[in-house]
């Protein structure tokens, strides 16, 4: 909306505007409460066992979902083959 109203009238800001006002959005609109990504994301490696479990199934559900779109993006934008995906499990 606010892109919208911006365009409407020419205005524009710089890309930096840009982010700043969306980071301060997202959280006005978000009650303050940083993203549960952006917690994973930011978790030192010694507080990240306790960080796990402290989430709800729903919360670990949204951080791999958000981890694989991320792997996923990174893997296309170089044309690469994520191997992951298309391992199989041998079974003797």
């Amino acid at each position: 909306e606010w892109y919208d109203a911006m365009d409407k009238h020419n205005i524009s800001v710089q890309p930096k505007a840009s982010t700043i006002l969306g980071t301060v959005l997202a959280k006005h609109l978000n009650n303050g409460e940083e993203d549960v990504f952006d917690r994973y994301m930011n978790t030192k490696g010694g507080e990240f066992d306790a960080f796990w479990k402290s989430l709800s199934n729903d919360e670990k559900a949204y951080v791999e979902k958000r981890r694989q779109e991320m792997r996923d993006e990174y893997y296309a934008k170089r044309n690469l083959v994520d191997e992951y995906k298309t391992k199989v499990l041998l079974k003797g």
